[in-house]
C-alpha cells in the first residue's frame, strides 16, 4: 500500500473533519527531518508557513489550505 497515494487521501479527509465541524484552522508540526511526512502532508493541501524551534524541538508549521469546489 506504500506509494499507491492512500496516504494523501486519508490526510485530507482527516484536516477536512475540523474544518466542516466549524474549526477555524488545521495545523500541523512535522519535523524537518522527516521529509516523507512533509510530502504526504503536502500532497494532502497543507503549505509550509514557517520553520519554527519548539522547547522540545524544530518543527515546519504547515497549514492546511482545503480544495474548492
Amino acid at each position: 500500500m506504500i506509494n499507491a497515494g492512500h496516504g494523501s487521501g486519508y490526510l485530507r479527509a482527516m484536516a477536512r473533519l475540523p474544518l466542516d465541524n466549524g474549526a477555524f484552522a488545521v495545523v500541523i508540526d512535522p519535523e524537518p527531518d522527516n521529509a516523507r511526512a512533509r510530502r504526504a502532508y503536502h500532497k494532502a493541501g497543507f503549505v509550509r508557513v514557517e520553520k519554527r524551534t519548539t522547547s522540545e524541538c524544530p518543527a515546519i508549521v504547515m497549514h492546511f489550505v482545503p480544495e474548492t469546489d
